[in-house]
């Protein structure tokens, strides 16, 4: 298994780094990624790379084209600094599209343009926690988080969701304390592709305004949607946003757009939550004093001119294939997979001759990487015993790796 190499330098980094690079914290997801590309290098065959969810579709020619436009037709100044929250015109523009997805009356003023989701997901935890604030998320979950959290010193809260991978809305109530102050959730959720229905978000909208009852601030919800136009069969994706007020989506076009390296996102806060304005103004703060300063400037343009068109977002049925094919394979090895219903992951279940005392994900993760196949075990996303698998890979990775997963679990 690939490990850090320690070296002088370790030395030179901060003790939180350090040991997150050279201990068990560092990114699985990151780590596997890195070691596909030293296979690739040493020229000893394919290596089919199921490691990262890096989209492997490019971006729709409408993009391309409102691209072009906007750069013959740039404007003096198009490529200044603008407002932190990004260009006044960008963010009505999503205001209103959101508006109409979410039945809610957002202003320019309740959005707030970032550096992808992960950027979003940053501004929103220096603007929102002080250390020792605690957020909780369903498990299993973005492996990231963690270190999001630590950036600020707060501390993440995994409580394992139920069996169809939803959030358990009375563990999660049981869990609740004084320092709880966010709610993370993402759906459809990666690593799993679930969709959290709307009668358990309404389960917990309820039970936090309950718990909103004995607080001085209400708990917030940041909702992670980046894979939300990414569904199978025009499957409907339910939102916080229109269940409780305290609530900012958080979302990106990574992966809709095919836009992952462009690093182009937004906040969108409800404008029922308590002291909306003053939380825009914080997020934005956030954003220049993080460094990110502001949303890249020609990504900001371009997205008027793609959401929305009927080509404005990548065939999504080229992900819903290779997750069937690799489903009804895994199946067949005794893997349980609930059918695929939104973005470009799965996250197979085991069979019970390979769970080990639920440690066996490594182990099989090992085996899988001496057939040259890349995946990442379900201990990164804390919950052992399974792994996630991207199908954002081409058609011959996928089979080159179901052949690896019959050769080594048949």
């Amino acid at each position: 298994m690939f490990r850090a190499v320690v070296d002088a330098g370790a030395a030179q980094l901060s003790s939180r780094v350090r040991d997150t690079l050279l201990g068990s914290k560092e990114s699985w997801t990151r780590r596997m990624f890195e070691l596909a590309g030293q296979l690739r290098a040493d020229g000893g065959g394919p290596v089919h790379d199921l490691s990262l969810g890096n989209p492997s579709l490019e971006p729709p020619t409408a993009w391309r084209t409102a691209l072009v436009e906007v750069l013959e037709g740039e404007p003096p100044g198009m490529h200044r600094y603008m407002t932190n929250a990004g260009f006044p015109e960008v963010r009505a523009f999503l205001a209103q599209r959101e508006s109409k997805r979410y039945g809610l009356g957002l202003e320019a003023g309740h959005v707030v343009m970032t550096v992808g989701a992960a950027g979003a997901v940053n501004v929103c935890f220096r603007a929102l926690l002080d250390p020792g604030d605690e957020v909780m998320v369903p498990a299993p979950y973005f492996s990231e988080y963690d270190h999001y959290c630590t950036n600020v010193g707060a501390s993440l809260t995994p409580v394992r969701s139920t069996a169809s991978f939803e959030p358990d809305v009375d563990a999660m109530v049981a869990a609740l304390n004084e320092r709880t102050r966010v709610i993370l959730i993402n759906s459809p959720n990666n690593p799993t592709g679930a969709i959290y229905s709307e009668d358990v978000l309404r389960r917990l909208a309820d039970a936090l305004r309950a718990a909103n009852a004995t607080r001085e601030r209400p708990i917030l919800v940041l909702e992670d949607s980046p894979y939300r136009d990414l569904t199978y069969n025009g499957a409907d994706v339910p939102s916080m946003m229109r269940l409780y007020e305290h609530t900012a989506l958080l979302t990106s076009h990574s992966k809709d757009l095919g836009l992952a390296g462009e690093r182009i996102g937004y906040i969108a806060l409800s404008p029922k939550m308590a002291g909306v304005d003053t939380v825009f103004r914080g997020l934005a703060f956030c954003n220049r004093v993080l460094g990110f300063v502001n949303a890249p400037a020609l990504m900001q343009r371009v997205l008027p001119k793609v959401l929305g068109t009927p080509e404005g977002r990548v065939d999504v049925e080229v992900y819903a294939r290779r997750c069937r094919t690799m489903a009804a394979g895994l199946r067949e090895l005794g893997f349980g997979v609930p059918e695929p219903r939104a973005g470009f992951f799965l996250f197979p279940k085991l069979p019970e001759s390979l769970r080990d005392d639920e440690g066996g994900d490594v182990a099989l993760t090992d085996a899988l990487l001496a057939k040259r196949t890349i995946v990442v075990p379900g201990t990164a996303f804390g919950v052992p015993g399974y792994l996630r698998l991207s199908m954002a890979t081409p058609d011959e990775a996928v089979q080159g790796a179901l052949a690896a997963f019959r050769e080594v679990c048949g």
